[in-house]
């Protein structure tokens, strides 16, 4: 809109309101100077007791704090309106308004009593091309965060459009539509956190908390979320932490080896291993023999019948008459 008109707007405005019947709709026909090609240009604004205005339900906007409203009332009080509020007819109920944008002054007025009614611009858009018009005016606009895009395309989504499209219409890299979707795959507990911090929850954040949880489940992501928020945390100490969940550090394992040499034989052992090869001289090899047989029905598993037998056999065989005992246990 051109200051010209803002202005004369604005001059003209203060004289409708303080004469408005604030239960009616009235209009007026306010003429600016020319548009782009030179051609003069008129609108019929109206003014709208804001109890007739509903909100949109695609709405681009998705946190409106309470500091926020009542600054915005502050301004209207101070200041009173400068430019026109954005609205379509409400197809269901005649008579009736939707916000396409504005809804914070609306919010304002209602919440805070300010004005009675709000100048306002009437569309012929459809419900969604209202919310994409009021996706456009928030874009140039620092309170519209990533958190409010998100909530939007997911809204649009709804309606049938697909990621692609939301892309190329809201003029970003396909690949971002991930980062922005990630809002809607985060736990209530979250989403309640973002709410009140939209500005720290950027959708890079989002995405890389989505990470998190998958990795690490939602008490670990809780923790995390609460500390980079209440802490002020940077987005490389998140980063940090999302890479130490889905990769953490692996200990390595120092294997347990030993092995000790004898003037009769030797004794190893590595990990879960064991071998022993040593000679017993003939008076002390019976008592050996039962003690360690004794020590080996605490570990060992009996083996199948078949293999008792080649045992056995073996056993009984004439090298068992040696002095010497070699021995593995593995």
């Amino acid at each position: 809109m051109p200051k010209n008109f803002s202005n004369r707007l604005a001059s003209q405005d203060a004289g409708l309101i303080a004469t408005l019947n604030p239960t009616s709709v009235t209009t007026a026909e306010i003429s600016a100077d020319t548009d782009a090609g030179g051609a003069s240009v008129s609108r019929n604004l109206v003014h709208i007791p804001v109890e007739l205005i509903d909100p949109n339900p695609l709405a681009p906007r998705e946190v409106y704090t309470p500091e926020m409203i009542s600054a915005r009332a502050k301004d209207l009080r101070d200041q009173g309106q400068h430019d026109p509020i954005h609205v379509i007819r409400n197809p269901e109920y005649p008579g009736r308004y939707i916000i396409c944008d504005g809804w914070t002054r609306v919010q304002a007025c209602t919440t805070h009593k300010v004005l009675p009614a709000l100048l306002a611009q009437v569309h012929e858009l459809s419900l969604q091309e209202s919310a994409w018009f009021g996706y456009e005016q928030n874009e140039g606009r620092a309170q519209h965060t990533d958190f409010d895009r998100a909530m939007f395309y997911e809204k649009m989504i709804a309606q049938g459009e697909t990621a692609a499209e939301l892309a190329r219409r809201a003029k970003l890299p396909r690949a971002m539509m991930t980062f922005y979707r990630a809002y809607k795959k985060l736990p209530d507990e979250i989403l309640d956190l973002v709410r009140e911090r939209p500005l720290k929850f950027s959708a890079r954040v989002a995405y890389a908390l989505h990470q998190l949880h998958e990795a690490a489940g939602i008490r670990r992501t809780l923790t995390v979320a609460t500390k980079f928020a209440e802490e002020d945390q940077t987005v490389r100490w998140l980063s940090n932490q999302v890479q130490a969940a889905i990769h953490p550090k692996q200990h390595k394992v120092v294997p347990t080896t030993k092995h000790i040499k004898y003037s009769n034989g030797y004794y190893k052992q590595r990990e879960d291993a064991f071998e022993l090869s040593i000679e017993v001289e003939a008076d002390k090899r019976e008592a050996f023999a039962q003690a360690l047989e004794a020590l080996l029905e605490t570990v060992a598993v009996k083996a199948a019948p078949t293999d008792q037998k080649t045992a056995i056999a073996a056993h009984e065989s004439p090298t068992s008459a040696s002095t010497a005992a070699d021995i593995k246990v593995s």
